[in-house]
């Protein structure tokens, strides 16, 4: 007797059907383990979860969702107040965000990337529209 096993779908989504990928639209790399499936930064070496080495790269489709305000910063050239934004894809990024007033974009709202510069060091996202 033979047992096959049917391929396992991919845990996100490459990309959504909201905001489709445009010619020249910026994106934002990360790294997906193969043992736990959690998904880290480009700057991790070790999966934060297993601890494994063999991490996958893959591109993030650069929608998320507001989690909270950050104290702001004062260093550097951009002066801001930075967000945490909890990727779909499942990880965490601090970045500012586009489209309300400074330091008063409610806890929830969805956003999307609008610019990823110094090799997604320095991370911008724009509110989303309502649907």
């Amino acid at each position: 007797m033979t047992l096959t096993l049917a391929p396992s779908a991919p845990l996100a989504p490459q990309h959504s059907t909201a905001f489709p990928p445009q010619p020249g639209e910026a994106e934002l790399d990360y790294r997906r383990c193969r043992w736990c499936h959690s998904a880290s930064s480009t700057a991790c070496l070790l999966c934060p979860v297993c601890g494994s080495a063999d991490l996958t790269p893959a591109r993030a489709c650069g929608q998320g969702t507001v989690q909270r305000l950050l104290r702001p910063t004062r260093r550097g050239a951009q002066p801001g107040r930075p967000y945490l934004i909890v990727l779909d894809e499942g990880f965490t990024v601090q970045a500012a965000v586009l489209g309300g007033l400074p330091g008063a974009v409610p806890i929830g709202a969805r956003v999307h990337l609008v610019t990823s510069e110094e090799g997604g060091r320095v991370l911008t996202f724009r509110l989303s529209a309502r649907l």
